[in-house]
């Protein structure tokens, strides 16, 4: 499955997916204020808007690998760390990024910290509700997580990768701890 989907790839979401988006980030946002979940945002737009965009892409990324999302908005902290997790087994686990920026960076927020630990790749998808949404491809945690890649981002350090350094496939990577 994962050699058929390539960096580029565009994905519509349907009427339903777009409801679903609009539920799901109102109430995470909701119950993360609720919790006092610290808000990692890497941005300067309003928090509700990045919180659908992030779902967006979620939900793009897991219709596209043909996954089911993490729809659930109840779930008391610690939430995971990951938004999918993909075959093969064991299952790889991946944090979506998503920006509105056609040519944007993945970023990961280093206050993140140990976090990062539960993540095996990120990926990437950029587009703008109500989309379409692009996937730009993944890299693997250990070669964005590197000093040399810390950048400073509306006021925040972030971990920071060019598309160019994204690969359409996971198993592309020299990963001896997952394959």
């Amino acid at each position: 499955m994962l050699s058929k989907i390539k960096i580029g790839q565009v994905i519509s979401l349907n009427q339903a997916e777009r409801k679903l988006a609009h539920f799901v980030a109102k109430n995470r946002n909701g119950n993360n204020r609720r919790f006092n979940v610290t808000n990692l945002k890497v941005s300067d737009a309003d928090p509700a808007t990045v919180d659908l965009e992030g779902v967006c892409g979620e939900i793009a990324f897991c219709k596209l690998f043909n996954v089911y999302p993490d729809i659930d908005t109840d779930r008391e902290p610690p939430h995971p760390l990951y938004d999918a997790v993909i075959p093969p087994p064991p299952g790889i686990r991946i944090d979506v990024k998503t920006t509105k920026y056609e040519t944007g960076k993945l970023l990961v927020d280093a206050r993140k910290g140990v976090k990062t630990l539960g993540v095996d790749y990120y990926a990437l998808m950029t587009g703008q509700f109500p989309g379409p949404y692009t996937f730009r491809g993944f890299i693997a945690r250990e070669h964005i997580i590197q000093p040399h890649k810390l950048g400073l981002i509306c006021g925040y350090k972030s971990y920071m990768a060019e598309q160019s350094e994204l690969i359409d496939n996971p198993s592309d990577c020299q990963s001896a701890h997952l394959f």
